[in-house]
């Protein structure tokens, strides 16, 4: 039987936890590259199922106190005018809980890629519990 020298047995174990030490960034990215895409296909699925935060998403990507674009998608869905009980249980559907009385806040906190959006969304009716006003704030909150 052939014996190993000591001075080849340290190179090959040297060699060894190079190789392995080298593979580690790469496993590291592709781990990263998956937990991305995984994140990324599950907010998008999100967005899929809630259709109109969807729009409103894709019309405002920035986090503002007062979205204009994402007001109009609203407002397409959800037209002035909208009965109160109507305006609301669409929201509801939205996975958006509302409070209050003349003026309805509507709030819910989703998944982000990096973290979650916070939307906010303040409705006003008039003394006919029809919609006469709204606005929309988007918080994108980051890890």
């Amino acid at each position: 039987m052939e014996t190993v020298s000591p001075v080849r047995q340290f190179v090959r174990t040297a060699l060894i936890i190079l190789l392995a030490l080298m593979a580690l960034p790469a496993a590291l990215f592709v781990a990263a590259w998956f937990w991305f895409w995984y994140k990324t296909a599950e907010v998008d699925s999100f967005y899929r199922e809630h259709r109109l935060l969807g729009e409103m998403r894709a019309a405002e990507k920035q986090s503002t106190n007062n979205s204009e674009p994402a007001r109009d998608v609203l407002l397409k869905r959800i037209p002035l005018g909208t009965d109160r009980a109507a305006a609301i249980a669409l929201l509801r559907k939205e996975k958006l809980d509302c409070q209050g009385a003349a003026q309805v806040n509507c709030q819910a906190l989703t998944a982000n890629v990096f973290g979650s959006k916070q939307w906010i969304i303040d409705l006003e009716f008039d003394g006919e519990e029809r919609l006469s006003d709204a606005r929309v704030a988007i918080w994108n909150i980051s890890l």
